[in-house]
């Protein structure tokens, strides 16, 4: 049970890490002349999302999870519709992002060193602690927004968080991977 656990807490980090890392460095390149264009190509991909959330409803078996895939399809759609007609719409979610995203990560990162990383026998897993707290923190300070004199200012912190976020994420895998025992150590301990 704690091996299948922590397979899918391994193929969870791994991805996070992975899209965490791609969303960070593209939002640290980004220019901020191109801040509208990335506004309409996240609403047209999220009313892509809610078109295909709804046509994939209508041919499903109309299961519990059918219904709350509609459901964040069309909350998706939601956000689309709002991309499009308000013009401040992006950068207020994205200054929301800013101190949110690392708190979640944060409490995420705790959750995870006390539930897999302690239990592993690793020496070290404290690490992760003192991580996630700097996250939390860097979440905190964030609410009273002191980068937000320009929307350009918080997509480069949105993308150091991001960054940040994946290699904490990375770095918890090194706590969370099973050990691969030798065929002498099985042996023996039998």
């Amino acid at each position: 049970m704690l091996f299948k656990s922590l397979d899918k807490i391994i193929r969870s980090s791994v991805m996070m890490t992975i899209v965490f890392m791609f969303i960070g460095f593209v939002l640290l390149i980004l220019p901020e002349s191109y801040i509208p264009l990335l506004n309409d190509a996240l609403a047209f991909i999220l009313l892509i999302i809610c078109v295909h959330s709804i046509l994939d409803f209508f041919s499903s078996s109309k299961a519990l999870i059918h219904y709350l895939q509609l459901s964040g399809g069309l909350l998706a759609g939601l956000f689309g519709f709002a991309f499009f007609i308000y013009e401040g719409f992006f950068s207020a979610v994205l200054s929301w992002l800013v101190g949110t995203i690392p708190i979640l990560q944060g409490f995420y990162g705790l959750y995870h060193s006390f539930a897999f990383a302690r239990r592993s026998g690793r020496k070290g897993w404290w690490i992760l602690i003192v991580l996630s707290c700097m996250l939390l923190l860097f979440g905190a300070i964030n609410f009273m927004n002191p980068w937000s004199y320009s929307v350009g200012a918080v997509m480069k912190v949105i993308g150091g968080t991001m960054a940040y976020s994946a290699l904490v994420n990375a770095l918890s895998l090194i706590w969370s991977w099973p050990f691969r025992q030798n065929k002498e150590d099985t042996y023996a301990q039998n």
